[in-house]
């Protein structure tokens, strides 16, 4: 009696063991792509900084040691004693003039550089991009701009192809614009360009810094050096320009730090779907391996779409503009296997079915670090029941343009004797911004990698 009950036990655990058996073991992985990473500044940089003499900028000088003649001394004392370079100065006119050293601590600062009140320094107007010339063939060279972006009768789209032109361009891909955007006290006339007439009023910013009048520094160079003395000049904040400042980079080869994967995988599933060790069907077993990713087994009761939501970590590089998440701006690409229990190996599949089991959407940015999205799965997509793989990566092509830019534009005026805000400023910016973008999907290679790859989600699916 006791030889059979071992007997039946024997029996069961044989046909248990024979029902489960496994002929593949399969690991569902997700391989990471590598971001460009970072690189030092460069050795032999030449740097030429031109200041704007004009007489807009005559305001920024008249009460002391503002903000402006703060930031003068930190852009020279960042690439002088910080980079150990030598560095060119020039008062930008027409022509631009050359300037030492000496010269620019001593005269920026005061009225007499920008008023014309003096034989040294005439008066000039504002041709900005007079100061934008391109670098030799193998130079590395920093042009650095200090102005109001008061251009010559306003033409701000000449400054942007001046700026394409010299260094923004497919022939030059390891240059950016580089832009720190400073509110600075002022006292003096600010000049507005509106269709042919130029206009002045009178303005005192006062100690008020809702009431300060911007100015920009543009950096147009290697995007390595840029980068490092943005960094330079944050690390040596000791005057506190960065409260009032804004950085940032415009530059098509690199807006992430990293590729976003699914590192943080959601506590809530619905009911019928559950999260197991492995999948295990059709004689294949399928375990991930030490790259994140998500194993969902659907239970056969389950015959309607469910969603499920998910953040993960989200990189953007310093400095750079952030991802645009409205609709249409983010697109993925999707790779699905079926494990084939006759071949006894995974085979793709591709039909438009299969490829829209899962949709991925509702994408937002949270507090800048976290990339949210749902996973809409529909379950009666699957053709059969059998263990999937899904690989997707995540593009994008456009790129969202910073609250500020319009705040700080003129548009935004309060009345029309506003100094705190910038004649045309959206409009150069938004220039950047959209050659930044161009740059990236006009690329020789036309494949999704004219877009920028922001992540890559993978899936493991056992549909009963």
């Amino acid at each position: 009696m006791m030889e059979s009950r071992w007997f039946l036990v024997a029996l069961v655990i044989t046909f248990l063991t024979s029902c489960t058996s496994v002929a593949v073991k399969d690991k569902l992985t997700c391989e990471k792509p590598v971001v460009n990473s970072y690189s030092s500044k460069s050795d032999n940089l030449k740097v030429a900084i031109y200041v704007d003499g004009s007489g807009s900028m005559l305001g920024y000088v008249k009460d002391g040691k503002t903000n402006y003649v703060k930031a003068l001394n930190a852009i020279r004392n960042v690439f002088e004693l910080t980079g150990k370079l030598p560095v060119e100065y020039y008062r930008n006119g027409n022509p631009n003039q050359k300037i030492t050293g000496s010269e620019y601590y001593s005269y920026t600062a005061v009225p007499v550089f920008y008023d014309g009140s003096n034989a040294k320094f005439k008066g000039v107007s504002s041709p900005i991009d007079a100061a934008i010339i391109a670098p030799a063939k193998d130079e590395n060279k920093m042009t650095v701009i200090v102005t109001d972006l008061e251009q010559n009768s306003g033409d701000v789209t000449k400054l942007n192809k001046k700026i394409q032109d010299a260094y923004f361009n497919e022939d030059r891909k390891n240059y950016a614009v580089g832009i720190w955007a400073i509110k600075s006290e002022f006292n003096g006339s600010v000049y507005v360009q509106e269709l042919n007439t130029l206009k002045t009023f009178a303005y005192n910013s006062g100690n008020q810094s809702e009431k300060f009048r911007p100015f920009y520094i543009l950096f147009l160079g290697p995007y390595n050096d840029i980068q490092y003395y943005f960094d330079q000049l944050q690390k040596f904040d000791s005057q506190q320009l960065m409260a009032n400042s804004n950085l940032i980079i415009f530059y098509p080869e690199k807006i992430i730090q990293n590729i976003s994967t699914l590192e943080i995988l959601p506590v809530s599933i619905p009911k019928l779907v559950t999260r197991p060790i492995s999948l295990v069907k059709d004689r294949v077993s399928v375990t991930k391996d030490n790259t994140p990713s998500e194993l969902l087994q659907i239970d056969n009761r389950q015959k309607e779409s469910f969603t499920i939501d998910y953040s993960v970590p989200f990189s953007p590089a310093q400095y750079s503009l952030f991802i645009d998440t409205d609709k249409n701006s983010i697109t993925s690409k999707v790779e699905v296997e079926k494990f084939d229990q006759f071949d006894k190996k995974f085979k793709a599949v591709n039909s438009s079915d299969i490829n829209s089991i899962i949709k991925l959407q509702n994408w937002k940015i949270i507090d800048k670090n976290q990339l949210s999205f749902s996973s809409l799965i529909e379950p009666s997509k699957f053709p059969n029941p059998g263990v999937y793989k899904f690989k997707f990566d995540i593009f994008t092509q456009r790129l969202q343009a910073p609250i500020w830019w319009k705040e700080w534009d003129w548009q935004a005026r309060s009345d029309d004797q506003d100094g705190s805000k910038t004649h045309n400023l959206e409009e150069f910016l938004i220039g950047l911004k959209n050659r930044t973008e161009t740059l990236q999907t006009g690329k020789s290679n036309k494949s999704e990698g004219n877009n920028w790859l922001i992540g890559r989600f993978c899936y493991g699916i056992q549909k009963n």
